[in-house]
């Protein structure tokens, strides 16, 4: 039975088998359709006193207002609180799940004092080797997890009202990216911004005003890998640059190396990986196409490569995984 407020059984009962910091963490966002994940992670004081400890509680239960006095009063009372994201660009790369387990890893990178115990709302994380428990409904149980739940809330919250400034017509500020009506009439008029998670569905659908099509998807995996470029310090130059011979999907910069790169989405379980599914022919033709942009191109570049990004689709044509494969092809 899920008691009415969190409590400090769990970390006390921790703490008397020797383990003086014991972390919760949590983690807020994997729903909405713009904006990171975020992970908080919080360390409170084996000794617990004062007011503030009542204000504690899952952040889903608390105001907007209630939350930022609660993590006012954490960053002044708790041993330690940190939080780590996950951007969207880094969402639609590794999928939902593993973004939010690397935003848990930063978070926990962040902290100045390694924890000796994790408590976690639902799920484990076993990339992390330390002592770990797994709650369900964690954050309504334990008070360091619903500490983490504020800290983790109130940090994407005000980083959302940033993104509403410079994209004024989401009303970021209030929907905070999640799937409102406003926000979903806003997606179809003006499009995704490069903070929505363009692997989402109702992104897609919302943009495209329909069900998601094969040659769709493909346009989607073509915009998913570009973003995802530019978010590792790519400069995307051109896309679907075409010619007689031959098409590139993409055309970056990469430092001083220019970088051709073909895009090919598969569903999960398909029969033919994107690697294998780059015959000869296609190879030929994207080398003769690369030769006449380096040839036509204004900069004169000593150095150029041809990568494949490999694009995982699950049986609803939402981008699963995204790997860039460098020098698929080689003259």
């Amino acid at each position: 039975m899920i008691p009415d407020r969190p409590h400090f059984d769990l970390e006390r009962r921790l703490h008397s088998q020797g383990y003086a910091l014991v972390a919760g963490v949590d983690e807020a966002g994997r729903g909405p359709l713009a904006g990171p994940v975020s992970a908080g992670v919080a360390i409170l004081p084996q000794k617990l006193s004062g007011d503030w400890v009542k204000l504690i509680n899952d952040s889903k239960k608390l105001s907007a207002g209630q939350r930022e006095t609660a993590y006012s009063h954490l960053q002044g009372e708790a041993v330690a609180v940190s939080v780590g994201f996950s951007s969207s660009q880094e969402i639609d790369s590794l999928g939902i799940s593993s973004a939010t387990r690397l935003a848990i890893r930063r978070a926990l990178e962040k902290m100045p004092s390694r924890p000796h115990h994790l408590l976690l709302d639902a799920f484990s994380i076993p990339e992390v080797n330390l002592p770990q428990i797994a709650i369900k409904k964690g954050d309504a149980i334990s008070l360091s997890i619903a500490a983490a739940s504020i800290a983790a809330k109130v940090e994407r919250d005000r980083l959302m009202v940033q993104y509403a400034s410079t994209y004024p017509q989401y009303d970021f500020e209030n929907n905070k990216g999640y799937g409102t009506a406003a926000h979903l009439t806003a997606i179809a008029k003006f499009g995704p911004t490069p903070v929505h998670r363009l692997t989402f569905k109702r992104v897609r659908e919302s943009a495209s005003g329909k069900q998601s099509g094969p040659a769709e998807i493909g346009r989607n995996a073509e915009q998913i890998v570009a973003t995802h470029l530019g978010f590792n310090g790519y400069r995307v130059i051109e896309t679907n640059y075409t010619t007689r011979l031959g098409e590139i999907d993409i055309i970056a910069s990469q430092d001083e190396t220019l970088v051709f790169v073909e895009v090919r989405a598969r569903q999960r379980g398909g029969m033919v990986s994107p690697a294998e599914s780059l015959t000869s022919s296609k190879q030929q033709k994207m080398i003769a196409a690369a030769q006449q942009y380096m040839l036509d191109s204004e900069k004169s570049w000593s150095d150029w490569r041809m990568d494949l990004a490999a694009v995982e689709l699950d049986r609803l044509g939402q981008v699963k995984r995204l790997r860039i494969l460098e020098n698929a092809v080689e003259e």
